[in-house]
Order: C-alpha cells, then sequence, then structure tokens
C-alpha cells in the first residue's frame, strides 16, 4: 500500500472516530435520541467528520481545491465557535442577544461566498455540472417544501426547519449525478 492510500485510511478512521464521538457527545447534551431528533444528531456530526476528514487530506488536493477547502475550514471552524459561544453564554439584554445570533450566521455567508468562488474559479464544463446541480438543488427542494404540507395531514411527521437546508445539500449531491 502506497503512502497516500495509507493516508486516506487513517483519514477515514479519524472522520469516522470523530462522527462517533461527537454524535455521542450531541447526546449527551442535547438529548438528540429522547427528543427523537434524529435529523441532527446524524446530520451535524457528519458535517464535523467530513471537516476533519478534509483538513487530514489537504496535503493531497489540487492547489485550487486546497485553496478553497482551507478558506471552508475556517468558515466551519467559526461555525462551531459561534454555536457553542451561543449556546453557552448566558442570556443577554434585548438589543445584545439579536446580535449575538449572528455569531454562527455570519461564517454561513462566509462559506457561502467561498462556495460561489469556488464554483466561479473552475472550468467551463466543471461549473456547468455545479450550476445544473444547483439549480436542481434548489428546484427539488422548494417542490419537496411546498408538497409537505400535503404529507403532514396524512401523518407525515412535523420536520425542524433546518431540514430545508439538508435537503438542499442532499439534493445537491443527488444533481451532481
Amino acid at each position: 500500500m502506497n503512502l497516500k492510500t495509507k493516508w486516506y485510511c487513517w483519514s477515514a478512521i479519524a472522520g469516522l472516530a470523530t462522527y462517533v464521538l461527537l454524535a455521542l457527545e450531541m447526546n449527551r447534551e442535547l438529548h438528540c435520541w429522547a427528543r427523537k431528533d434524529f435529523a441532527t444528531m446524524f446530520v451535524f456530526p457528519l458535517g464535523i467528520a467530513v471537516l476533519v476528514s478534509t483538513a487530514i487530506n489537504l496535503k493531497y488536493m489540487p492547489p485550487l481545491v486546497r485553496k478553497h477547502s482551507q478558506r471552508m475550514i475556517l468558515g466551519m471552524v467559526a461555525y462551531i465557535l459561534g454555536i457553542d459561544l451561543l449556546n453557552h453564554l448566558p442570556p443577554l439584554p434585548a438589543p445584545y442577544k439579536y446580535l449575538l445570533v449572528l455569531l454562527p450566521v455570519l461564517p454561513i455567508i462566509y462559506i457561502c461566498y467561498i462556495f460561489i468562488r469556488y464554483i466561479v474559479d473552475l472550468d467551463e464544463m466543471k461549473r456547468k455540472i455545479y450550476m445544473e446541480a444547483l439549480a436542481f438543488s434548489g428546484a427539488a427542494t422548494g417542490f419537496t417544501c411546498v408538497s409537505y404540507p400535503f404529507l403532514r395531514e396524512v401523518g407525515a411527521p412535523k420536520l425542524p426547519l433546518e431540514c430545508g437546508f439538508y435537503l438542499l445539500w442532499i439534493f445537491y449531491f443527488i444533481g451532481l449525478f
């Protein structure tokens, strides 16, 4: 086995270990299992595990991908720190608590900006593929969000609002194929 393959294997092991530890910690802190909040318990640790695995693999990435991945990692770390600060600071008076909510929102705006810059920097064919995936993702998410209330009337479970964002990314990755 060559060095690059070993590196990817260790990266996968580190990502899997991160996922398991974060899922256990989230269940302990937020009681996701007891509240039946399975989407949060599955998706949030998965994102962090992918972040760890990506950070380990930066060495073997092409320069364009490495540049944008480093910036995405920086944005995700700022997002995680913003959420942690938001959850652990004591309640503030009215005007300041609204500013405090911006702590995790500003890194998300930065991540969206980096994602758009990455697509702009791609060659013409890859840009077309990514834009078609984004168009499919937007249309499919819109259709799902508009039609889901009809499913709720026949007994489908109520989903939190952030599931729309998760759906957007799921449909995006489906659209890439």
